[in-house]
């Protein structure tokens, strides 16, 4: 059911995203209007100590809360997402890791934005120093993983990428560390 694009435009043009409207016709001839959020891109990662996830917490202003998260972040121009993965874990929880481990992408909100976010699995953990971004506040936490799976399911952790990426985890270890 491939849709063709008859026309885009910018509409919008800023620090990090993009907006772009387009007229598709669909397969059947009927014509339709897309609002595309343009996005490059972004990491989230499961930083696992053994026995803890590291977690973040964070004003979203998209959200108007403050959310518990696994740390994550939006990729630079041209920038690999795994140097993305490691510069976020410093930045954020002030850790680095010896293993690394590329887990699955997914697009995060497919029906308006183009953002592709890849998880990362983290472990041989190390304290690091690195400054956090000017514009984030950041609280640092641990969960277990039962406290994390508990948080998301009564809602405590309610962003997509957390969700995915515990989930993931759970699945991922079986009872078992990496």
């Amino acid at each position: 059911m491939p849709e063709r694009t008859i026309r885009s435009d910018h509409v919008f043009h800023g620090h990090l995203l993009r907006l772009r409207v387009d007229e598709v016709e669909l397969e059947s001839g009927r014509g339709a209007t897309r609002e595309i959020v343009e996005h490059p891109g972004a990491v989230a990662i499961l930083a696992w100590d053994g026995a803890r996830l590291a977690m973040v917490s964070q004003w979203r202003a998209a959200a108007s809360a403050d959310l518990l998260e696994i740390p994550a972040g939006t990729l630079d121009p041209g920038e690999e997402s795994g140097v993305t993965a490691r510069r976020e874990l410093a930045e954020e929880c002030g850790l680095a890791a010896k293993r690394w481990e590329k887990g699955p992408s997914f697009y995060t909100a497919p029906g308006f934005s183009t953002e592709l976010l890849t998880l990362f699995l983290a472990t041989d953990l190390l304290p690091t120093e690195a400054s956090a971004p000017d514009d984030e506040e950041l609280a640092r936490s641990w969960l277990t993983l039962d406290e994390a799976l508990a948080a998301s399911d009564d809602g405590r952790i309610v962003d997509a990428k957390s969700l995915v990426g515990i989930l993931w985890l759970a699945r991922r270890l079986d009872g078992e560390a990496p």
